[in-house]
Protein backbone atom coordinates (compact mmCIF):
# COMPACT_ATOMS: atom_id res chain seq x y z
CA UNK A 1 0.00 0.00 0.00
CA UNK A 2 1.50 3.76 -0.62
CA UNK A 3 0.43 6.68 0.80
CA UNK A 4 1.00 10.14 -0.42
CA UNK A 5 1.84 13.17 1.36
CA UNK A 6 1.48 16.81 0.55
CA UNK A 7 2.67 19.65 2.70
CA UNK A 8 5.19 22.87 3.32
CA UNK A 9 8.12 21.45 4.52
CA UNK A 10 11.97 22.67 5.26
CA UNK A 11 14.70 21.20 3.66
CA UNK A 12 18.08 21.50 5.18
CA UNK A 13 21.18 21.20 3.09
CA UNK A 14 24.49 21.51 5.16
CA UNK A 15 22.79 23.38 7.69
CA UNK A 16 20.62 25.73 5.65
CA UNK A 17 17.07 25.90 6.15
CA UNK A 18 15.20 25.95 2.74
CA UNK A 19 11.34 26.59 2.66
CA UNK A 20 9.95 24.30 0.01
CA UNK A 21 6.54 22.22 -0.51
CA UNK A 22 7.25 18.06 -0.76
CA UNK A 23 4.72 15.90 -2.47
CA UNK A 24 6.39 12.62 -1.83
CA UNK A 25 5.21 8.76 -1.49
CA UNK A 26 6.05 5.98 0.89
CA UNK A 27 5.51 2.55 0.11
CA UNK A 28 4.57 0.72 3.17
CA UNK A 29 4.72 -2.73 1.57
CA UNK A 30 8.14 -3.52 1.59
CA UNK A 31 10.55 -3.69 3.60
CA UNK A 32 12.74 -1.46 4.38
CA UNK A 33 9.98 0.93 3.33
CA UNK A 34 10.39 3.30 0.36
CA UNK A 35 9.84 6.87 -0.11
CA UNK A 36 10.58 9.51 -2.85
CA UNK A 37 9.14 12.70 -4.16
CA UNK A 38 9.49 16.20 -5.32
CA UNK A 39 10.06 19.55 -3.94
CA UNK A 40 8.91 22.75 -5.19
CA UNK A 41 10.53 25.99 -3.48
CA UNK A 42 10.56 30.11 -4.63
CA UNK A 43 14.73 29.14 -3.97
CA UNK A 44 15.63 29.13 -7.81
CA UNK A 45 19.13 27.58 -6.36
CA UNK A 46 17.65 24.68 -4.78
CA UNK A 47 18.63 22.14 -7.09
CA UNK A 48 22.13 23.28 -7.29
CA UNK A 49 22.09 23.27 -3.38
CA UNK A 50 20.94 19.78 -3.30
CA UNK A 51 23.07 18.56 -5.62
CA UNK A 52 26.62 20.17 -4.35
CA UNK A 53 25.32 19.51 -0.47
CA UNK A 54 26.56 17.07 1.83
CA UNK A 55 23.37 16.19 4.53
CA UNK A 56 20.00 16.87 2.98
CA UNK A 57 17.32 16.92 5.83
CA UNK A 58 13.10 16.87 4.92
CA UNK A 59 11.30 18.93 7.83
CA UNK A 60 8.05 18.98 7.61
CA UNK A 61 5.43 21.45 9.84
CA UNK A 62 5.33 18.88 12.83
CA UNK A 63 9.06 18.76 13.22
CA UNK A 64 9.84 14.61 11.81
CA UNK A 65 12.47 14.57 9.75
CA UNK A 66 13.74 12.04 7.34
CA UNK A 67 17.24 12.46 5.16
CA UNK A 68 17.25 13.00 1.44
CA UNK A 69 19.36 12.36 -1.61
CA UNK A 70 18.90 14.22 -4.89
CA UNK A 71 18.39 12.08 -8.20
CA UNK A 72 17.69 12.91 -11.36
CA UNK A 73 14.58 13.52 -13.02
CA UNK A 74 11.81 16.60 -13.79
CA UNK A 75 11.86 19.55 -11.41
CA UNK A 76 13.64 18.77 -7.81
CA UNK A 77 13.21 14.98 -7.41
CA UNK A 78 14.91 12.94 -4.02
CA UNK A 79 14.49 9.32 -2.83
CA UNK A 80 14.59 8.90 0.79
CA UNK A 81 16.85 7.25 3.15
CA UNK A 82 15.97 5.55 5.61
CA UNK A 83 12.76 6.06 7.67
CA UNK A 84 10.47 8.12 6.23
CA UNK A 85 9.21 11.13 8.17
CA UNK A 86 5.53 10.31 8.78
Amino acid sequence: MEQNYETEAVVVIDGEEIAAYARFTVSADSVPKWWAGTLESEDSALAFKLVNGSRTTLRLADGKEGTIIPVRGAGVAFRGSGQPPT
